[in-house]
């Protein structure tokens, strides 16, 4: 412990070299620039590629994009409209001989451009290919195949170019369509609860030990039920199978859901990761962020991602960093539901809004100065490991990329709520981080955890969505979930009903579910005393099996039960 107990100062120093993340990625994300768009920052449809020692992240609607050597420090790349057509949806790129090549959504073909220095913004136009509506591609050979499609209606198609070339070599061909009959994760609304035809979009083609997952995104990513799902096949052209274990990028629960139209990435060659769409959705059906959750594939071939506890400190994607079977170090949230006081608060955005573990709420203070202070009771003494200052933008009215934005702040740390030590100083800061997430060097101890605002020049109220504290407890983790029953539904068995008894400590549960005892991949989150879910994402005719954990503030307890149903 880096703290000398309750009777001595506490003493903190911010990790130099971070070990871990938070989700959503902190980067500078963009205010729209779309009509009724005002002061509404986006970032959607995630392409990370590896390129000259460095990893680009492109987004929609960026206005240029971002480059990382660690995952930690991000750099932005303002890219002009003259450059690229950079304010194109969902970008697609992909890298050859030395270059990085790009292209933006069209409805018919567009402009291919590429770079062998895209840190620098230098671009240079190729040729005009087929790229349709959210490209995709994949390079093997001679040939770069094409996947795209976005509609309600239509499905994903697919062409193959030659890549010496560019000229095509076979024509359009139809890949797959939506089938929310059978597929409930494709069905729209929050819980898959809507009747009307989801999106089919976001292709994205990856290649693993001799067989080709072409993934897809539903139902739309207005939701948190946004998802990305997999067909296969032993070509690149198919003719493809539905992967049963679908979705294979799901996060309907926590403080940011959703995981839909993204890519898998490597890091370190064989490292896979998934840059994944989330859902804001308040004030604009397009507020979105951008995570990364650890992916891969298991001995039997299929595609999974991980999003277990997806927005708690998770290891970074270095290979340094890597933990075998352990993605996120055992740190678990303090903050939630906890007593606060805050020095104002507007009419309807009180300070318990800010430690609700809810991404679409705020608090908002009466002014952007600094008098302007938010304070947690942890309510004991807990070992603090990270914290994560998510920013809100309430009364913004920017409109594209902005100069001259920051949050500047500092993070005290008290053990009796009187006497108080800054343990991130944050004040001389002039960077706009919507995210930060500060990790510490060793865990300290105390009781108390206030952000005390310095400058806020986002807008003329500073707001919170959540001031999220990571760490440990004191006291044991929870009893495990007994009880456990499972009802599948008998006129729709894209739906199930499960229930399950208190288990005692708990603060929460999740359920874990998929299609063998050991592809238990995908996840529900239950905070609070709730000991009931019905889920409507389920695949109709196949086996499902579930259990359930516990969680409190000081640890998980692995359910001992599982149940199967058909």
């Amino acid at each position: 412990m880096a703290g000398c107990g309750a009777s001595g100062p506490i003493k903190a120093r911010v990790a130099e070299s971070p070990r871990t993340f938070c989700n959503p990625v902190n980067v500078d994300y963009r205010f729209m620039k779309i009509d009724g768009g005002d002061g509404i920052r986006e970032a959607a449809d995630p392409v990370v590629v590896e390129f000259g020692g460095r990893y680009y992240l492109f987004a929609s609607k960026s206005s240029g994009y971002w480059h990382t050597e660690d995952f930690v420090e991000w750099t932005h790349v303002l890219i002009d409209d003259t450059v690229l057509p950079i304010e194109d949806y969902a970008p697609g790129l992909f890298v050859y001989d030395g270059y990085l090549y790009y292209v933006g959504s069209t409805h018919g073909k567009g402009m291919l451009y590429r770079s062998s220095a895209p840190e620098k913004g230098v671009w240079e136009p190729v040729k005009e290919i087929w790229s349709y509506w959210d490209p995709a591609f994949l390079v093997e050979g001679d040939n770069l195949y094409l996947y795209y499609g976005c509609s309600p209606v239509d499905p994903i198609y697919m062409r193959t170019l030659d890549l010496r070339t560019l000229e095509e070599k076979r024509g359009e061909t139809v890949c797959f369509n939506s089938d929310k009959e059978h597929h409930g994760w494709e069905r729209t609304g929050e819980y898959n609860e809507l009747e009307r035809r989801p999106y089919i979009e976001g292709a994205w083609m990856t290649a693993h030990d001799g067989r080709y997952y072409l993934q897809y995104a539903a139902p739309g990513t207005e939701w948190k039920s946004y998802a990305d799902g997999a067909y296969v096949a032993t070509s690149p052209e198919g003719p493809f199978t539905y992967m049963e274990n679908s979705p294979v990028s799901y996060k309907p629960t926590g403080f940011l859901g959703g995981a839909g139209h993204g890519c898998l990435f490597t890091v370190g060659g064989d490292n896979y990761w998934k840059a994944a769409t989330n859902s804001i959705s308040v004030r604009h059906m397009f507020e979105r962020r951008v995570s990364f959750y650890p992916a891969g594939f298991d001995d039997d071939g299929y595609m999974y991602t991980d999003t277990y506890m997806g927005d708690y400190p998770t290891y970074l994607p270095d290979s340094r960093c890597r933990r075998p079977g352990k993605a996120r170090p055992e740190w678990m949230l303090l903050s939630q539901g906890k007593r606060v006081t805050a020095s104002s608060a507007l009419d309807g955005y009180s300070a318990d809004r800010a430690v609700d573990e809810d991404a679409r709420t705020a608090w908002v203070a009466a002014s952007n100065g600094d008098g302007e202070w938010f304070e947690i009771d942890l309510g004991a003494l807990s070992s603090i490991c990270a914290i994560q200052v998510n920013f809100d933008e309430y009364g913004a009215t920017h409109k594209g990329v902005v100069g001259g934005l920051y949050q500047s702040y500092v993070i005290y740390a008290s053990v009796d709520g009187e006497t108080w030590y800054a343990v991130a100083d944050r004040s001389g800061k002039r960077s706009d981080t919507p995210h930060d997430y500060i990790e510490f060097e060793k865990p300290f101890r105390a009781r108390y955890v206030k952000l005390q605002n310095v400058a806020y020049t986002v807008s003329q109220n500073l707001s919170l969505r959540d001031l999220r504290v990571f760490g440990r407890g004191r006291g044991r983790r929870p009893q495990a979930a007994d009880g456990l029953t499972v009802q599948r539904d008998a006129a729709d068995g894209c739906r199930v009903r499960l229930s399950w008894d208190a288990a005692k400590g708990a603060q929460g549960y999740i359920v874990r579910y998929g299609i063998a005892p050991d592809k238990l991949y995908n996840n529900f989150q239950v905070a609070g005393g709730d000991t009931s879910l019905e889920i409507g994402s389920l695949n109709s005719g196949v086996e499902y099996y579930f259990t359930v954990d516990s969680y409190n503030e000081c640890g998980i307890t692995r359910g001992r039960r599982m149940e199967a149903c058909r």
